[in-house]
């Protein structure tokens, strides 16, 4: 009788090697199935598509196309004017000013934000009567973090320049 169990350590061998194959598959691939429910750098992207979406089709637009941003709005918001003395402006829809852009766009103050404004890659400014307003807010982005981005092509329409509306790159980074 001792003839039948002649493999009984290799048996044992290939079980536990099948077992330990098992248990590190099911280690690595369970963590994929969970993250899409993880916290992580996705909310980041929803949140600069959706401010950046808000800003240039309804808080910093014109009464006309959507793309279009309203030169007095956009001046406004960008020079720190009072949501209030900006009511004679009667397109102006945005509730707080570049100064506070965490509230304008309803995002928590935990995120960074930085919008800016460009024109052939330089920051756009907006010259009222002689005073150069630059159309960026917010701290620069950290080196360090992972920062995730969203940009419109937009014309701001200056009615008192003949040359027609310019066209910007409103960029909005969130992280």
């Amino acid at each position: 009788m001792s003839g039948d169990r002649g493999q009984t350590v290799l048996d044992f061998v290939v079980g536990m090697s099948v077992f330990l194959v098992a248990v590190g598959f099911t280690f690595s691939f369970v963590p994929s199935l969970l993250e899409p429910y993880a916290v992580g750098e996705g909310a980041t992207v929803i949140v600069a598509e959706r401010g950046a979406a808000r800003l240039a089709e309804s808080s910093l637009a014109g009464g006309g196309s959507a793309a279009t941003l309203s030169h007095a709005c956009t001046l406004a918001f960008f020079d720190g004017t009072d949501p209030e003395t900006a009511a004679d402006e009667s397109d102006c829809t945005w509730t707080a000013n570049a100064n506070d852009l965490h509230a304008e766009l309803g995002v928590d103050d935990r995120r960074g934000l930085n919008l800016t404004v460009t024109r052939r890659g330089a920051v756009g400014t907006l010259d009222p009567d002689g005073a150069a307003v630059a159309m960026r807010a917010g701290p620069a982005p950290p080196r360090s973090e992972s920062v995730s981005s969203a940009s419109r092509i937009v014309t701001i329409d200056d009615p008192e320049d003949r040359r027609g509306p310019e066209t910007y790159r409103l960029t909005l980074r969130v992280w």
